[in-house]
């Protein structure tokens, strides 16, 4: 899952990543074998490369609002 938090450090907005992502995700983030990504981890530019087609707004990794979350994606 992406989100995107404010600000105010209040999430703004999320969105959820396809089970596509898992295999490119897993040299950026630790993530289980199940497909689980482990943590809460700030969005690189190398991240934002891989989950920016299922994120219908641009990432603007240099904000640091930008994370990819300890959530399953599938």
């Amino acid at each position: 899952m992406v989100e995107k938090f404010g600000a105010d450090e209040l999430l703004e907005r999320e969105w959820d990543l396809p089970a596509e992502v898992v295999e490119p995700l897993r040299g950026q983030v630790d993530m289980t074998p199940e497909g689980w990504i482990m943590h809460v981890w700030r969005i690189t530019t190398e991240i934002a490369d891989i989950v920016q087609p299922w994120v219908d707004e641009p990432i603007d990794v240099e904000s640091g609002s930008w994370y990819v979350s300890s959530a399953q994606v599938d």
